[in-house]
């Protein structure tokens, strides 16, 4: 069973302010008001742009898809069936699965096109917020917060997984020019407030059985 009584506030001290950083982000996009930061951002990017970077980047924004995320979570669960820990692999296993139902449904709601990036080549889907910051956020935030707690994985490990991972996959999108900043920005926003929800509803759950 989850030890959720240690630092059970650090759920809520993160889980709010993503969820804070969610509403307001999808209130600067319905009223473009982060147009401006979008371009600066855009171009800074396209200032700087390496080949080799860029190479790096595209194998970075690869693996770190909606598909590759969601495989993550099912071996993270996997591992944790194993282990005994049933009830924490279903919560480790539907997380990330709503989380990407629901973004699909916010996408098409906000309905905000995307750059043309990679030469004018990028799936035919809207932009705000990210798939891909979403999914990473969502995956690797609730994997890091359960292995942690589980004691199957140290602090700093648990959290360097947590920040570092979606960092570079947001970061890759950005400088592929397939998002706008603010797309990535809502993407981990949401991801981890979706992340943090869950948690608190697979709290009350295992403490029920």
């Amino acid at each position: 069973m989850l030890r959720w009584g240690v630092s059970w506030g650090g759920v809520w001290s993160l889980g709010i302010p993503s969820l804070l950083g969610t509403v307001n982000g999808g209130e600067d996009v319905l009223a473009h008001e982060s147009t401006a930061f979008d371009e600066t951002v855009q171009r800074w990017m396209l200032a700087h742009e390496m080949p080799w970077l860029g190479r790096i980047f595209v194998l970075i924004t690869q693996l770190g898809s909606v598909v590759p995320m969601c495989a993550l979570a099912v071996a993270g669960a996997g591992y944790l069936w194993y282990r005994g820990k049933r009830s924490v692999a279903a919560t480790v296993l539907l997380a990330p699965v709503v989380a990407v139902t629901v973004f699909s449904v916010v996408k098409r709601a906000y309905a905000r096109p995307r750059p043309a990036g990679l030469g004018g080549i990028v799936p035919s889907s809207y932009a705000f917020p990210s798939g891909h910051a979403t999914a990473s956020a969502a995956v690797c935030v609730t994997l890091a917060y359960v292995f942690w707690r589980e004691g199957f994985a140290r602090r700093p490990a648990a959290v360097a997984f947590a920040v570092l991972v979606p960092l570079l996959i947001g970061m890759s999108r950005i400088y592929l020019n397939v998002h706008w900043a603010t797309d990535v920005l809502g993407g981990w926003a949401f991801g981890a407030a979706w992340a943090m929800a869950w948690l608190v509803l697979a709290r009350y759950f295992v403490e029920k059985r």
